[in-house]
This record gives C-alpha cells, structure tokens and sequence, in this order.
C-alpha cells in the first residue's frame, strides 16, 4: 500500500513539472548578423545577413563546412514597416538580439528622418542592443553583406564585424559603437565619425580574385546632418587627435617622395585648447608619442627623424582639418570643444549649431615624438 501511494504522489508531483515542448531548436529561427538601411525611391529598404554558424562550427573529421550567406530584403514607407514587411516573407522567427553591426547607405545617411526612425525603433524594442558596429558604405549594401571573408573564415571574424581586431594592430579608422553614434548624433555642435566601407579586391584565392570589405575613410555627420565622407589619405590627421589610437604607422618621405623610413607610432596624447582672439574662437593643440623604428632607408639621426615625423604629423593635421572645411564638416569637433568650454561665447558666434571656422581657426600645433626603440644603434 506504501508503495501505491509513493508512486501516485509522484505521478502527480510529475504533471506539475514543466517541460521543453515550447522551446525553439537553434535551427528553427534566424539569427541576424548585420542589418543594413538604404532610402530607395522615398523608401526605406532593410537588409538582413543571416549568422553564418557553418563557419565556426566543425564537422567531426576537423574540416570547415562550406559558407553561405543569406541575405533577407524588404522595404517600407518607414524604417519599422520595412521590419514587418520582412517578417511576411521569412519563413521563421527573426532573431534581433545577436546584430552586430548596422550599416547605413549614403543615401540613407542624408535622410534624417531614416536615421531618426531607425534610432527610434532600437530604443523601444528589447531585443536590440546599443554595442553593435555602425559603419556607412556607398556600395550597395547587398553586396557588402553579400561579400564572404577570406579563408574560410566566417563573416563574424571580418572587419564588418569585429573591427577592433585590425584597428588595434593598425589604429587608422576608429570602429564607433552605436551607443556612441546617438550621443554625437543627438548632442549639440558633436561630429560624428562614421567608418566607411567598401569592396576591395586586395585579395585572392587560387589566382582568383576574393573580393574583402575594409574601412577606406570616415563619413562626418553634425547638427543630424550628412556633410560628406574623405578617403583614407585625406583623414590620415584623424587618428593624431583620437583617443582610442594604440598603434598607427608612419612613413617619412623626402622631397622626391621615397621613402627614408617606416615609424611606428603609439601612446599617443593629445589635447585641444580653445580660447578667443580678436573676437574669434581659436584652438591650440599638443600633440605627444612613442616611435619605434622597423625600417630604415637612410643614414639619419634620431634628432632628425623625430623632426621629420613632426613634420609630416603636422602637416596630414592640417590636410584632415582643410578637407573637413571643404565639405563643411568640423572634423576634430573643435565646435564641441570650444561649447564645452565656454557656452555663452559659443551661443554669441554659433551659426546654425556650428562654429564659423576657417584655416586660421588652428592657431598653433605643437608635436613631441620621442623614437624610443628600432635600429637606434645604426644611427648617427
């Protein structure tokens, strides 16, 4: 009889328990990777890129399963309706919370209202995350998710993706988070700067073209304004005056362009001091680093390629600051700055949210480096 009732308790103990009959099998929803926005004929055109889990994953022998990239598409009068849109036509649940990068079409960078809806929809919606990738691209955005990394390697391993791993050992183009983005974005005389992409074919496979994505320059954004994008040779004084800069090459010249040397440059400071002269706000900035010597061409002495990469710092600040002017964009935020620091005299001179700056704005530069390490023993 004792045994009865101990096997009746425990049948009923068991109807409580609950199960895994509603649970999802990972194989059962779409995981999104990248999530790009384009503006096409007044409408706002949303892509997808599938997590590509076949290029992390092994089989049991040990060899890599074959990449494929999926990539969904839909459009809408507006940034959410694109999003509904997409869901009548993906065959199983969209998964939000694993995005790691946005990127965002000329185009779409130009509509305000796009930017501002797609900012809107991610703060309302619990799957979204703020640490995500946001980059800006004049190809088309199909293609860019559509372009496979190199050696088999998944997608989640190229620049698209995890940035930090290439700007670490190169610090050319600082990756922007988009928690980042909407600060400057939303914030008062801030510039934004967004990396931009593109396809490049610097890499091959067999003798076959094997076409990369790599950031080429950096799109400048102020007052919820698109003011253009520069190329990596003329933003090369960005990275002079960017915090996050651990490791940045520099390559000295001489007057028939060759070559003397290759400097790698690191702990790299900075500071920008603003202030007013004859009525108008001007700006002082220090600029301080390490170099190591890995190539060297020439007899020179350390005093000279210190004086020479001083130089060329100076001079690629300048180039950066004059081709922000030509665009309208204030690439160094001096506007920022100089509200951070004195708010009644920048409500006086503002025009439209934005400093009146010009050449003369940058009233002194002054740059250390100190060559530390790398081939020292060879020079005078």
């Amino acid at each position: 009889m004792k045994m009865i009732r101990c096997i009746l308790i425990t049948a009923l103990l068991s109807t409580l328990l609950t199960g895994c009959w509603g649970a999802k099998e990972i194989e059962h929803m779409i995981y999104v990777n990248t999530l790009g926005v384009d503006y096409v004929d007044n409408k706002v055109v949303v892509y997808i890129q599938m997590v590509n889990f076949s290029g992390i994953a092994k089989k049991e022998a040990g060899q890599a399963q074959e990449q494929k990239t999926f990539i969904g598409k839909a459009d809408g009068e507006s940034f959410d309706t694109a999003i509904f849109n997409l869901y009548a036509t993906s065959p199983q649940r969209i998964i939000w919370s694993n995005v790691k990068t946005i990127v965002f079409s000329e185009a779409a960078l130009k509509e305000k209202d796009v930017v501002n809806q797609v900012l809107d929809v991610w703060d309302r919606y619990y799957e979204f995350r703020y640490t995500v990738w946001t980059m800006g691209t004049s190809d088309a955005i199909d293609k860019v998710l559509s372009t496979t990394s190199i050696a088999d390697l998944s997608v989640i391993y190229s620049q698209l993706n995890s940035p930090m791993r290439t700007y670490e050992q190169s610090s050319i183009i600082a990756p922007l988070y988009l928690y980042k983005f909407i600060w400057k974005w939303k914030e008062k005389a801030e510039t934004v700067q967004l990396p931009y992409l593109e396809i490049v074919p610097s890499w091959t496979n067999n003798k076959e073209s094997s076409p990369n994505i790599s950031m080429k320059g950096i799109c400048f954004l102020q007052n919820q304004q698109f003011r253009g994008c520069l190329k990596n040779n003329d933003i090369l004084g960005n990275r002079w005056l960017e915090k996050n800069t651990e490791r940045t090459p520099l390559v000295i010249k001489d007057e028939q362009n060759d070559v003397l040397a290759l400097l790698v440059m690191n702990k790299i400071k900075h500071s920008i001091r603003p202030k007013l002269k004859n009525g108008k706000p001007v700006f002082a900035i220090k600029v301080s680093m390490q170099a190591t010597l890995p190539e060297i061409s020439t007899n020179l002495s350390k005093k000279k390629l210190e004086l020479k990469a001083i130089e060329e710092i100076n001079e690629q600040i300048m180039k950066t600051y004059t081709k922000g002017l030509e665009i309208g964009a204030d690439v160094y935020g001096l506007s920022n700055i100089f509200y951070r620091d004195n708010v009644k005299e920048w409500n006086k001179l503002n025009d439209k949210g934005q400093l009146p700056l010009d050449s003369k704005s940058i009233d002194k530069i002054d740059i250390k480096v100190n060559l530390i390490s790398g081939g020292i023993s060879k020079m005078k």
